[in-house]
C-alpha cells in the first residue's frame, strides 16, 4: 500500500477491539470498504490508490481476524452478521461517518445488505462486488455438493492450522501454487502475483477458529428480503468465471434490486478487483459520477 494509512482501533457494542484504517484527504465524501472474508486492507490496493486522491476511504478488519481481536464469546453467533454490522457502525461512529458510499466485495456484500436493513440512511450508494445476497454454500460452483461438504470442512478448519502454517514457504512466491490455482479456475490469468501472494501468506497465519465460525455464520446469513427495498443507487460488479459467486446470483440481484446496474467482467475470477483493476475502478468512477455525487450536488 503506497498510500499512508492511519490505523486505530475501536471498541464495539460486546467489547470487542477492532483494527480500522483510514486513508485520503482530510475532508471530503467517504468511501467504505467491506472487505472479503479472509481479505486484508490490501485486497483493496488498487481501489485505494485510484480513489484516495479525491474520497476518504475506510475499512477494517473483521472481528477475530488480522489485527482485530476475537469476542469474548467462543461461539457462532459472537460472529453473526448481527454482530458485524454492530462494528460497522462502531467504526464509521469513531470517524463521524454520517453518510458514505458503501464498496463490498465477496462477504462485505452480505455484511452491507445487512447494514443497509438497518442503517439505509447512511447510503449514498452501493457498490456490490463478487458477492451474494446469502447462504453462499447454496450457490457456491453451482452445485449441491458445497452443501454437504461446506459445514463439515468448516468445524475441520481449526484442526487444519499447523498444516496452513507450514504450507506458507510453498505458497509464499511459489509459481507452483499459483499456476495450480490458475489451472483449476479459481483466479483469472492477469492475476496481481505480488497482491495474491501477500494476501494468501495473511490469510495462512489467520486464526482459523475465528475464521471458520464467521464461515459459518456468513453461510447461515440471508438478506435476499432486503433486494427488494433497496432505494439506493446500487451497482453490481460480478466475473464472468467466480465459481464462488457465479454470475447467475449477480442477475438475480440486478433483477431485484430496483435500479441497480449490472457490470459482468469478462474472465473474471472472485478476485476480479486484483485482476482487472482499472476495469473495475473505471465502472466505480463512471458511477459515481453518474448517479451518485452529481445528483446529490443538484438537490444541495
Amino acid at each position: 500500500m503506497r498510500q499512508e494509512v492511519f490505523q486505530k482501533d475501536v471498541t464495539s457494542a460486546d467489547g470487542t477491539r477492532l483494527r480500522m484504517y483510514v486513508v485520503g484527504p482530510p475532508v471530503g465524501e467517504w468511501i467504505v470498504l467491506a472487505n472479503g472474508l479472509g481479505g486484508n486492507i490490501e485486497a483493496w490496493r488498487y481501489l485505494v490508490e485510484h480513489f484516495s486522491q479525491k474520497y476518504r476511504l475506510l475499512t477494517w478488519d473483521y472481528r477475530g481476524l488480522y489485527r482485530s481481536s476475537k469476542p469474548k464469546e467462543n461461539s457462532v453467533s459472537a460472529y453473526s452478521m448481527e454482530r458485524q454490522c454492530e462494528d460497522l457502525e462502531a467504526v464509521l461512529k469513531a470517524e463521524d461517518v454520517e453518510k458514505a458510499v458503501f464498496i463490498g466485495w465477496s462477504m462485505g456484500v452480505q455484511v452491507l445488505l445487512e447494514f443497509y436493513k438497518r442503517h439505509k440512511e447512511k447510503f449514498l450508494a452501493m457498490v456490490l462486488i463478487n458477492g451474494t445476497f446469502g447462504r453462499p454454500f447454496e450457490t457456491a460452483f453451482r452445485s449441491q455438493w458445497m452443501r454437504k461438504v461446506g459445514k463439515p470442512f468448516l468445524e475441520l478448519m481449526p484442526r487444519l492450522t499447523p498444516l496452513f502454517r507450514l504450507s506458507r514457504p510453498l505458497v509464499a512466491k511459489t509459481p507452483l501454487f499459483i499456476n495450480t490455482v490458475k489451472m483449476l479456475g479459481l483466479v483469472g490469468p492477469t492475476l496481481d502475483h505480488e497482491v495474491f501472494y501477500d494476501l494468501c501468506d495473511d490469510w495462512l497465519q489467520l486464526d482459523f477458529d475465528a475464521y471458520s465460525k464467521t464461515f459459518e455464520a456468513l453461510a447461515e446469513h440471508d438478506a435476499s428480503d432486503c433486494l427488494p427495498n433497496i432505494e439506493c443507487p446500487t451497482l453490481i460488479i460480478a466475473g464472468e468465471k467466480d465459481l464462488f459467486t457465479p454470475k447467475e446470483v449477480a442477475e438475480r440481484m440486478r433483477a431485484e434490486i430496483p435500479q441497480a446496474e449490472l457490470v459482468i467482467v469478462q474472465n473474471g475470477s472472485h478476485y476480479t478487483p486484483v485482476e482487472y483493476p482499472a476495469s473495475v475502478n473505471l465502472h466505480i468512477e463512471t458511477f459515481l459520477t453518474n448517479r451518485v455525487f452529481v445528483k446529490s450536488k443538484k438537490r444541495r
